[in-house]
């Protein structure tokens, strides 16, 4: 069996780039991202946008008002 090593990342915004970059390359939507839910507010910490931009990276809004 082969081992192969994990890349290794300086932050969670590193390595949710590279998530979403791989997860682009077998989901055809336009928009889909990672952030960070405290059940108080939601912080976008990344997003990728396809076609059209509906959600930015470093977007904050409160948890009641997210859906």
């Amino acid at each position: 069996m082969k081992m192969t090593q994990s890349p290794a990342y300086n932050s969670i915004h590193d390595a949710a780039k590279d998530v979403l970059e791989l997860i682009s390359k077998f989901i055809d939507v336009n928009t889909f991202f990672v952030a960070r839910n405290d059940k108080q507010d939601v912080d976008i910490l990344e997003a990728f946008n396809r076609n059209e931009i509906l959600l930015e990276s470093g977007f904050e809004t409160l948890y009641r008002d997210s859906y």
